[in-house]
C-alpha cells in the first residue's frame, strides 16, 4: 500500500481516542498523578486537520478522574453527529439519571485506566467490572481497558466472562500476548484499538506489530478500530518530580504512524473499514 494513505484518502475517518485537557476551564483532579499540558478543541481541530479527520471519539483521561465535564464540553461543542465519548464514573454512586443524560451527549462506554492506576487486585476488579455491567449494560455500553500485558494477562478471564462488550487499549499489549488476545477475539464481542503504537514496543518502527496486526485481521477485521491517542501523554512510571511540574506531550508523529499501520494492514477496502464502519458500529454513529 502506498506511504501516501492517509485518514484524509478514506471519507469520514473516525479517529477513536482523543483527550481533551482544559485546566484552565476544568481543573485537573487533587489527587491526579500527572499534571498535562493545555489540549483544547482548537488543538484538536488543527489535529483532525492534519490527519483528514471527521470522527472524534474523546476518551476520560486519568488526570480528571470522575470529573466529566471537560468531555461533555467537548461532546456539546462538536455535536453528536461528529463525537462519541467514554466516561470514568464512580458506579456506586453514579444515578440512572446522570448515566442517560450521558448517553445523550454521545457516551457509549466507560473506561478503566489500569496501567495508570496500577491496580492489581483482581477480585477487586471482577466486582468493579461486574457492577459496571450492570450499571451500564442497559444503555449498550461498553468497558474499555488500558492495561499492561502483566495486568491484561491476569485479567483475561474477567473478559472472556464479561456481560458487556469489551475494547482493549493500544494494540492489547503488542507482542506479549498476541496468542491469547488471538484466541480471545474468536469471541463476537471484544473489540481491539490499533493505537498508540509507542506505548507496546520501544523497537524501531515497532518491529513485531506488523505480525500483531495480521494476526488480529485474521480472526476479527470486523471489530479492529484505529485511534492515534492524540495530544499523547506520557506513560506511568516515565515521569519524575513533583505531580505540579507540567508534563510536555511526547513528540509522536502520527502522519508517520498511521502510514505504517495502512502498510501492515496493505488491504484498502480493510483500513476503510477500520476507520469508518468499524467505529461507527462499535461507537453507534
Amino acid at each position: 500500500m502506498s506511504g501516501s494513505v492517509l485518514p484524509e484518502n478514506i471519507c469520514g475517518a473516525c479517529d477513536s481516542h482523543v483527550h481533551l485537557f482544559m485546566p484552565d476551564i476544568f481543573p485537573y483532579a487533587s489527587d491526579r498523578r500527572y499534571t498535562p499540558a493545555s489540549a483544547t478543541l482548537i488543538d484538536l481541530a488543527a489535529h483532525n486537520a492534519l490527519l483528514g479527520v471527521t470522527y472524534n471519539v474523546l476518551v476520560q483521561p486519568s488526570c480528571y478522574g470522575t470529573d466529566n465535564r471537560a468531555l461533555c464540553h467537548g461532546l456539546t461543542v462538536l455535536g453528536f453527529d461528529r463525537a462519541r465519548g467514554v466516561v470514568v464514573i464512580d458506579v456506586d454512586h453514579v444515578t440512572d439519571e446522570e448515566l442517560r443524560a450521558l448517553h445523550l451527549k454521545g457516551v457509549r462506554g466507560i473506561r478503566l485506566n489500569l496501567s495508570v492506576s496500577g491496580q492489581g487486585d483482581i477480585a477487586r476488579i471482577r466486582a468493579e467490572m461486574d457492577r459496571a455491567a450492570e450499571r451500564i449494560g442497559p444503555l449498550g455500553w461498553h468497558i474499555q481497558i488500558f492495561a499492561s500485558p502483566t495486568q491484561l494477562a491476569l485479567l483475561l478471564p474477567l473478559i472472556r466472562d464479561s456481560k458487556v462488550p469489551v475494547v482493549l487499549d493500544h494494540f492489547a499489549g503488542g507482542v506479549a500476548l498476541v496468542d491469547e488476545v488471538t484466541e480471545l477475539l474468536r469471541r463476537p464481542d471484544i473489540w481491539i484499538k490499533l493505537s498508540a503504537p509507542s506505548r507496546v514496543s520501544d523497537a524501531s518502527g515497532y518491529e513485531g506489530l506488523a505480525g500483531v496486526v495480521k494476526r488480529l485481521v485474521s480472526v476479527a477485521p470486523d471489530r479492529l478500530i484505529w485511534a492515534s491517542d492524540w495530544p499523547h501523554t506520557g506513560g506511568h512510571g516515565r515521569r519524575t518530580g513533583s505531580v505540579e511540574d507540567i508534563e510536555p506531550f511526547a513528540a509522536i508523529d502520527d502522519r508517520q504512524d498511521f502510514q505504517r499501520l495502512a502498510g501492515w494492514i496493505d488491504n484498502g477496502e480493510l483500513l476503510r473499514r477500520i476507520l469508518t464502519t468499524n467505529a461507527y458500529a462499535l461507537y453507534d454513529f
